[in-house]
C-alpha cells in the first residue's frame, strides 16, 4: 500500500505548463507553472473564502431575514407585545362575560353571583 501512496504523492508533484495563446497570431499571453497539487489547493482556498463571504453577508446584513427561522428583533418584541395583549383582552372579555351573567341572572330574577368579577383572572 505504500508505494501506491508514494506514487499518487509523486504525482500530485508533477509539473504541468498552462499557456494562453492567440488563436490568431499565436502569440503566447500568460504562462502559468501548475502542479495538481498546487490546482486542487487553490480550488479549495476558492471554496473556503467564497463560503466565508456568503455566512458573513448573511450574518451581518439584514438578508439574515430571508433565511428561514432568522427574524429580525423588532418583529420578535412585536410579536411577544401582540400576545400580551391577547392574554390581557381574554381575561377582560371573561371578567365582562362573568359581569353580564351576574346581571341577565338578576334580570331574570335570580340572586346573582356574590361576586361579579372572578378573581385571579378565573
Amino acid at each position: 500500500m505504500e508505494p501506491v501512496k508514494k506514487k499518487l504523492i509523486h504525482k500530485l508533484r508533477y509539473k504541468y505548463r498552462l499557456v494562453l495563446i492567440n488563436d490568431e497570431t499565436f502569440e503566447e499571453k500568460l504562462s502559468f507553472k501548475l502542479t495538481p497539487m498546487n490546482v486542487f489547493v487553490g480550488f479549495s482556498s476558492a471554496i473556503v473564502l467564497f463560503a466565508t463571504l456568503i455566512i458573513s453577508v448573511i450574518f451581518f446584513t439584514s438578508a439574515r431575514e430571508f433565511v428561514p427561522g432568522y427574524t429580525d428583533t423588532k418583529t420578535k418584541r412585536k410579536i411577544q407585545e401582540l400576545l400580551y395583549r391577547t392574554d390581557s383582552f381574554e381575561a377582560v372579555l371573561k371578567d365582562k362575560e362573568a359581569y353580564f351573567q351576574n346581571i341577565a341572572s338578576i334580570i331574570t330574577g335570580g340572586e346573582g353571583l356574590s361576586d361579579s368579577i372572578p378573581k385571579n383572572g378565573n
